[in-house]
């Protein structure tokens, strides 16, 4: 290939938890690398999905939710740090709203502070529109121009007329409706995006998925499995680290530790009889070899380390996140 002719960009996924970030990216690159689950703030990390469309490789960054919540003030620092970052190595950002619940006020706190803080051109999404009534996509459309409307009053000093915000801002003056379900709408939106990337050279090899290595996306496959089978808050007191990542002639042998900050929720992730963890980890090991396209060996340990989520060092160990006063 005519390097002169390839184009390469990253391509920010920002917006609230839940609003289908990391959905978004596995669908783009047909295959899983990213957390998913029903419960909000799943991912952890920015992650980057790399994927070709013709001559352009799309960077994808899939980043946490930006988080309001759950009572991890230390982890949920982090992760907002991290996401936010993401800005500054972005060409595109695509700011994700969840279509069936409009244009929220946590999206207006975001999406304006994304405005203020960048010059980038954004692409809003509304996702999840196969969850919803066709009827109904209007009404909640309109939230959206509301909630734009509003942002460009509070901000309008320093923006020109609303059209011109829209212009300046956005790479389309209303939201692109989207299932991430649809294949052909996933093709359809990252044929658009490639062709809003810059001209340069590719910087990965063409075959790459991610900058991640195995070891950790099969930890984080492991623990979509603890947010699909756990109550509402035990995953997140939860990490997952992989001790040995072993290629054999005929299988791939995983051992890894679950990490807790109780006896009680180790208890619940054994299970009566070990009932819990033997499932947990017959369907990470179905993940696992899906991704990993070979028989796997899978063997989980369950161990308690005290205040992990409030402990700097033990962030940076067990769930790879840095303290942001540190960086």
């Amino acid at each position: 290939m005519n390097h002169s002719t390839q184009q390469c960009g990253y391509v920010a996924l920002m917006g609230c938890p839940n609003a289908g970030k990391s959905t978004l990216m596995n669908a783009c690159l047909e295959t899983k690398i990213a957390v998913v689950s029903q419960k909000p703030q799943t991912t952890r990390h920015k992650i980057l999905g790399i994927c070709l469309e013709k001559n352009t490789q799309i960077l994808f960054l899939d980043t946490p939710g930006i988080q309001h919540d759950q009572g991890l003030p230390r982890m949920n620092k982090i992760m907002n740090h991290i996401a936010w970052s993401v800005l500054k190595d972005a060409d595109i950002i695509c700011y994700l709203i969840d279509l069936t619940k409009g244009f929220t006020e946590f999206d207006h706190i975001w999406l304006k502070s994304i405005c203020q803080k960048n010059q980038k051109k954004i692409l809003l999404l509304a996702t999840k529109s196969d969850k919803l009534k066709k009827a109904l996509h209007g009404p909640q459309l309109d939230t959206f121009a509301q909630g734009l409307k509003k942002i460009y009053e509070e901000i309008s000093l320093q923006e020109g007329s609303y059209e011109d915000f829209l212009e300046k801002r956005f790479l389309a003056p209303t939201p692109r409706l989207l299932s991430a379900k649809t294949k052909q709408e996933v093709l359809d939106l990252r044929a658009y995006i490639a062709e809003q990337l810059p001209q340069g050279d590719w910087l990965y090899k063409g075959d790459e998925l991610t900058d991640r290595p195995q070891k950790f996306i099969c930890a984080e496959l492991i623990r979509e499995q603890l947010f699909r089978q756990l109550g509402a808050e035990l995953p997140y007191k939860a990490s997952v680290v992989v001790d040995v990542f072993q290629h054999k002639p005929q299988l791939t042998e995983i051992l890894s530790t679950v990490y807790v900050e109780r006896d009680s929720q180790k208890s619940i992730i054994i299970g009566k009889g070990g009932s819990k963890i033997k499932t947990i980890g017959t369907d990470a090991r179905i993940s696992l070899e899906k991704h990993l396209e070979r028989p796997v060996f899978l063997k989980l340990f369950v161990k308690v380390k005290k205040g992990w989520t409030e402990d700097i060092n033990l962030l940076s160990d067990l769930a790879h996140l840095q303290d942001p006063e540190s960086l």
